[in-house]
Order: structure tokens, then C-alpha cells, then sequence
């Protein structure tokens, strides 16, 4: 860390010995706004606010949750004019970061100037990964409590104002492959119809979809046993014009299938076309059944589960409210896992979670079951 950042920081931790003029009643906003992978960072002005505040210290956390990423960067907004700005990142475990914002002026240079609200800057994130989750939050500073606080010093250089932030959410940005279907183009009379089969998410249920074959009179689709080179006809559509349909599967399983043209025959009887080529999907698991969750301290969760059949791991999903959005908290790369206990949080502050498992299939393409019935913790007894 450069000299003068390391001067500066010990100026803030000295005038934290110094009585601060914060009241209970001042607060702060701050504020983190998503737009692709940048997380635009800002302050509203500290509410009983009378001198001019000309240096605050603010402290961000950027978590990987799921995927991978580089170093995030942080480039200071250009109506920030202090002398001194600088932003210190460092990598606090192997998937997180810690990003130090210190922002330093002289004695009659406010930071805010004649606005209520600063625009700090923006954080860039450097996901390398095609999908990926990334949470980025305000957190505590210089301070012993729960709350996240922004750490500000007045004109005269000689009082502290340790101001707790009112409006601390975190954001996540995040990049996630969905699965669709695609119909496929029209084939030439007397081609085999071009197949596609997909899966949702939480839905034990394949769909599928194929070219309309201009002299058909009708399809037959085929399930496809890859061990013992068996077929099964699972369908005879009668109808020429209707090129899709759908059938319920096994949650967590693995299937191919094909599919042919019939033609009714001169003399009677059917011609029956060549074969597709065969497409594979495998099914979502099923849904997480069994969560509940403890409190092993006033800061500490464990939460525990059922095992899903098959699941490649789990999410865990949590919120500050039942109803609101929630946040994906952990990715457990894991399927025999049924229990994570080193959840955080605030103490005092009520929260909800929810679990789903998924399966990771050969071709990348990950599938997810429903999500448990939302639980929140309960206190030991």
C-alpha cells in the first residue's frame, strides 16, 4: 500500500478515539445501482449534517457466488475533485475481495458541495465465466457494530463522524444461460425431421419440437435405450401440421429420442421415413424438501436439508423479507451435502431462505429443481 494511504488510514482509525458528533438519529443512504457488470457507488449526505465534510472512508466486499471473475477495478466519478482518491482492492479469501474507497480533501473542499447526494464512482467487474453470480455490498468500518457505517472527517481535520448507512442492500449481478426451446426451419419433402428436446427448470417434463415435413402424414418419436440399443414408440402424431408435444419423465434422469415421418401407403399399410438424428436431455432433480435452520449464535445460521436423488449440489437462496427478492447467499458444489453452517448475519435482523438442487449434465447445460418452501431460522432453546 502506497505511504500516504497508509498515513491516512491511521489518521481515520486515531480520530476514532476522538468523540464523533454522530448522533443516534444521523444516517446515511448508500446506494449501489447494476448496469451489466458495473455497480454505480454513491452517498446521500448524512442527515443533521453542519460542517463541511471534506474525507470519508467507505469499505465494499465483492463476493464470487457462483462462476469465476478477476480483480475487480474502481474508477473515481469526475465530479469527485479531492486531492487525494484512491481505492485499495485486495483479495480477502480466494473467491472475494475487499475494495478500501478513501476520498480526501482540503479543510473548505466539501466532498458533497452544495448536493445531497455524491456520486463516489464505479465498480467494474471482470466475470470469466459465461454464467456467473457476483454480490457486491457495503460493509462495517472502523467499527464494532452490526451496521455497516461510512467513516467521515469535518473541515477542521480534527473530528470523526461515524455515520451508520440507512440504506446498505447489496446487489448481484449475474449472468445465467436459459434453457429454450427453438423450433427447428422447415425440412424438404422426404427428410427426416429435425428433433429438438428441452427441460425446464423444476418441471419433471420434456418438450418437444420438429421441422414439418412437407409430404408426412405423420410422426411417430421414439424413446432411445443407449445400453441396450432399444427403441419404444412413445407417441404417433396423426395430424401433419402439429410439430410439437410434451410428456412427463423421471426428475433426474437421462433420455434420448428420435423421431420419423409415416405416409399412408397406395395399397394401404404406411411408409415409415428415416430416423432423426437422436437428442439427449436430462431432467431437472426434485424439488428440496426438508429445510429448517438454526441458530448456533446471534451472528451464526446452520441450515439442513434433505438429500435430493442424483443432485450435482444445491443453492441457497435468502431474503430480508418472505415475499421480497431473493439473493442467491452460496453455491454447494456438493450432492451429498445436507448441511451448510457457516451462514452470516446480522444480529437483530430476521431472514428468509430457500434451497433448490441441481444436476450438471454432460453438456454443461445445468438444470435446476424447485425451490424448498421458504424457512426461516429458529432461535435454540
Amino acid at each position: 500500500m502506497k505511504k500516504w494511504i497508509k498515513n491516512l488510514l491511521i489518521s481515520f482509525l486515531l480520530l476514532a478515539a476522538v468523540p464523533a458528533i454522530a448522533l443516534a438519529a444521523e444516517m446515511a443512504g448508500g446506494n449501489l445501482t447494476v448496469e451489466k457488470n458495473n455497480v454505480a457507488v454513491a452517498l446521500n449526505i448524512p442527515e443533521g449534517r453542519t460542517e463541511t465534510i471534506t474525507s470519508l472512508r467507505l469499505q465494499m466486499r465483492v463476493s464470487l457466488c457462483d462462476g469465476g471473475m478477476e480483480e475487480p477495478t474502481f474508477e473515481f466519478a469526475d465530479t469527485v475533485k479531492s486531492v487525494v482518491r484512491d481505492a485499495a482492492i485486495s483479495q480477502e479469501e480466494s473467491d472475494s475481495y475487499i475494495v478500501d474507497i478513501i476520498i480526501s480533501g482540503k479543510k473548505d473542499q466539501d466532498i458533497f458541495g452544495e448536493s445531497e447526494h455524491a456520486d463516489l464512482g464505479t465498480l467494474s467487474l471482470h466475470p470469466n465465466s459465461e454464467e456467473y453470480q457476483v454480490k457486491v455490498e457495503i460493509i462495517e468500518e472502523i467499527s464494532d457494530g452490526d451496521e455497516p457505517v461510512v467513516k467521515y472527517v469535518d473541515g477542521s481535520g480534527l473530528t470523526a463522524l461515524t455515520v451508520p448507512l440507512a440504506d446498505t442492500s447489496s446487489v448481484v449481478v449475474e449472468n445465467q444461460k436459459e434453457t429454450e426451446t427453438e423450433k427447428p426451419p422447415k425440412a424438404e419433402a422426404g427428410q427426416a425431421p429435425d428433433l429438438t428436446a428441452s427441460v425446464k427448470n423444476g418441471v419433471n417434463r420434456v418438450y418437444f419440437a420438429w421441422t414439418k415435413v412437407a409430404d408426412a402424414d405423420g410422426y411417430m418419436i421414439y424413446q432411445y435405450n443407449e445400453q441396450t440399443k432399444q427403441e419404444k414408440l412413445i407417441k404417433t402424431i396423426t395430424d401433419p401440421n402439429v410439430t410439437t408435444f410434451s410428456k412427463k419423465y423421471s426428475y433426474a434422469s437421462a433420455y434420448a429420442f428420435r423421431i420419423r415421418v409415416y405416409k399412408a401407403a397406395s395399397g394401404g399399410g404406411t411408409t415409415l421415413g428415416d430416423y432423426s438424428e437422436l437428442v439427449r436431455v436430462t431432467l431437472p432433480p426434485a424439488q428440496v424438501k426438508g429445510l429448517g435452520g438454526t441458530y448456533q449464535s446471534a451472528k451464526r445460521v446452520t441450515l439442513s436439508w434433505k438429500k435430493v436423488k442424483k443432485a450435482s449440489g444445491y443453492q441457497i437462496y435468502r431474503s430480508t423479507k418472505k415475499d421480497g427478492k431473493y439473493s442467491r447467499y452460496k453455491t454447494i458444489k456438493k450432492g451429498t451435502t445436507t448441511k451448510y453452517a457457516k451462514i452470516k448475519q446480522k444480529s437483530g435482523r430476521k431472514y428468509y431462505y430457500k434451497v433448490r438442487a441441481y444436476i450438471d449434465p454432460a453438456d454443461g447445460s445445468r438444470v435446476y429443481g424447485s425451490f424448498s418452501a421458504v424457512k426461516t431460522p429458529k432461535q435454540s432453546k
